[in-house]
């Protein structure tokens, strides 16, 4: 009984028509991959709060994981984001917003605002509904690493819908330069970053 609910649960997720016109709070958790000089894997959890209406697509949250720095063997990361998207047709949107970050280890701490800007596409089928978006993280007052790059998520299905259960996946590639201190600005020193979340969210 318990595998047949597990095989399932997708297909419930995937059939979930009809738009969502009334702001909602939700919560999340699930797992981050990391690298970047983070450890390997951590835990993420989140709360916010979605709006999809007629005339305007828009989501407050905050976040925080447990992703260890390697240098230090310790860390956690907290912070918010906000984003606000105006319906063009057939399913696109475009818009902008802003986010901050800080992360804490028992050696130092790092925070940075940062705007960010993109758009996505939702699809809304009888049996499927999804939606794709790629937004571009901007360094913002990031003047250690100037972080930046961009971030494509998915969900299944998608928030347009009255669904409760809701899957979401983000990618981030994040270009960066080492760590600025006195006398050297780090930027001659390059790389970049992926950073993955896979998590489950409950919108009441």
């Amino acid at each position: 009984m318990a595998t047949r609910a597990l095989f399932l649960l997708p297909l419930l997720l995937l059939a979930t028509p009809g738009l969502g016109q009334v702001p909602h709070p939700y919560a999340y958790g699930g797992l981050s991959l990391e690298s970047g000089g983070y450890s390997p894997a951590a835990g993420t959890v989140g709360a916010g709060l979605n709006i999809d209406a007629t005339r305007a697509i828009a989501i407050a949250e905050l976040w925080a994981d447990n992703a260890h720095k390697q240098d230090s063997g310790t860390g956690h990361d907290v912070g918010i984001r906000a984003r606000a998207f105006y319906p063009i047709k057939h399913g696109w949107y475009g818009g902008a917003g802003v986010q901050w970050n800080k992360l804490v280890t028992s050696i130092y701490s790092k925070q940075a605002w940062r705007p960010t800007f993109g758009g996505g596409k939702d699809v809304i089928r009888e049996s499927f509904s999804g939606r794709a978006q790629l937004m571009y993280v901007l360094l913002g007052t990031d003047r250690i690493n100037a972080v930046q790059g961009p971030e494509i998520s998915l969900w299944v299905p998608s928030p347009a819908t009255r669904a409760h259960i809701l899957y979401r996946q983000t990618l981030g590639l994040y270009e960066f330069h080492q760590s600025a201190v006195p006398g050297d600005s780090g930027i001659q020193d390059r790389s970049i970053a992926a950073f993955s979340e896979f998590t489950v969210m409950y919108r009441f």
